[in-house]
């Protein structure tokens, strides 16, 4: 795949920066900014972690759109790895020499900022731009307190460099201004948006929700009970009795951010003291899978919540889903929300990032106290117990996501923020 080539007549080069090739929201990003804007532009996207492994190397092949392999870079700090990563980075623009370099992440946001400098790359004698979306402050992560002071304080020095950077949320812009990372001129907020999905049938699919994969272990499940469904859903298994219950369910990568213990623990509040008919369902992979597992085998849940792995195209599975949950501790804006709200989907979500954007309290969903699981578990009892509530509810977030959460209005905001 050669490096070197002229943008179409009129168009930039754009380079897109993300620390991993697994498929999260940040990479979604990526992807959709990169397709839409490819027959105007010359767009590649580069990463490290993962490499051709990863999910988002699958989708770029698939859409021939071009991408770079920085072996070195990983998504921890690693002062090896990072030296190294420093200096493919300063490769790769020199030989790229892209009009726009667009980072996103917080490890690839301040490596790569820094390797623009060094690297001088200009194009027609202009100094390469450099943004940076903001995909949630990493330092409003739970993590340990001298690690959140070392990314506050390398996030403001390398702002210098940066000449806009695009918050997905007002949250994340204000906490930009709160901590004086960068003044308002260069912030800019830029809500993610997403294209009209082609949901499945809430009648078709609504057993298919109830699922674990070939790799989950229940033991309270008989496997003689499962029956396979359909052909195109391969290595799906299904115990015929969920399908008669609620479906309480999110989307998401298994990471600590998302919170996924204390949806568990809610589970936990509504099944064994409200006494709730209801099957469970956490649609997505991760790190956090073993620690998640020996929560529901604490709480004896193994018969009422799934861990069902990635299912592709998960998003067209919601209809079949009765109340979604994020229980996140930090969000930038998630795209699994938005896709939530796209099906008119009822709503229990944690008042984090820009969760509060979405889902105005008691207007397109319900909002509960972070980290919280008594006060989880009462806004999804609300929306089970109130079914007219509910569908209010999800009719609101779907019309608020149709106008204020679209692929069209980012693109254009975005391409505003170019020029």
């Amino acid at each position: 795949m050669p490096i070197k080539e002229e943008p179409a007549s009129g168009g930039k080069k754009i380079l897109y920066f993300i620390t991993q090739s697994e498929y999260g929201g940040a990479q979604r990003y990526c992807f959709d900014l990169a397709n839409n804007l490819k027959n105007g532009q010359s767009v590649a996207v580069a990463f490290g972690e993962q490499g051709n492994n990863g999910k988002l190397t699958k989708i770029l092949t698939e859409n021939n759109i071009k991408y770079f392999i920085i072996p070195h870079l990983k998504r921890n700090i690693s002062p090896i790895n990072d030296f190294f990563a420093f200096f493919e980075i300063i490769k790769l623009i020199k030989n790229y020499h892209p009009n726009i370099i667009h980072l996103n992440s917080s490890k690839i946001s301040i490596l790569g900022s820094i390797a623009a400098l060094f690297a001088k790359s200009k194009i027609e004698n202009q100094k390469s731009k450099i943004l940076y979306t903001v995909h949630g402050w990493v330092f409003n992560e739970p993590l340990p307190g001298w690690l959140k002071y070392f990314y506050l304080r390398a996030e403001k020095f390398t702002a210098r460099f940066k000449d806009k950077i695009i918050c997905v949320s007002e949250f994340d812009k204000q906490a930009a201004l709160k901590y004086k990372i960068a003044p308002a001129s260069k912030l800019l907020t830029i809500h993610n948006g997403l294209a009209p999905i082609n949901f499945y049938s809430k009648g078709k699919f609504r057993t298919i929700l109830a699922t674990v994969n070939s790799r989950v272990c229940h033991p309270g499940l008989d496997p003689g009970s499962r029956v396979k469904l359909h052909e195109q859903v391969s290595g799906l298994r299904v115990k015929p009795a969920m399908t008669d219950t609620f479906i309480i369910g999110s989307i998401g990568n298994l990471y600590k951010t998302k919170g996924y213990e204390y949806f568990i623990q809610a589970a936990d509040i509504l099944i064994n003291k409200h006494h709730i008919l209801a099957t469970f369902l956490i649609i997505g992979e991760g790190g956090e899978r073993k620690n998640l597992e020996a929560l529901i085998k604490k709480y004896h849940l193994e018969n009422n919540f799934i861990l069902a792995g990635s299912i592709e195209q998960a998003a067209r599975l919601l209809p079949a889903i009765d109340i979604y949950v994020c229980s996140s501790v930090k969000e930038g804006l998630s795209y699994t929300l938005i896709e939530a709200m796209q099906a008119g989907r009822p709503i229990a979500a944690t008042d984090v990032g820009g969760n509060p954007e979405m889902v105005v309290n008691e207007k397109t969903g319900l909002l509960s106290k972070p980290a919280d699981p008594n006060d989880l578990a009462e806004k999804i009892k609300t929306l089970l117990n109130n079914q007219a509530l509910a569908a209010e509810l999800g009719r609101r977030a779907q019309a608020k996501a149709a106008v204020e959460f679209n692929l069209k209005t980012m693109l254009e905001a975005t391409k505003r923020a170019y020029n």
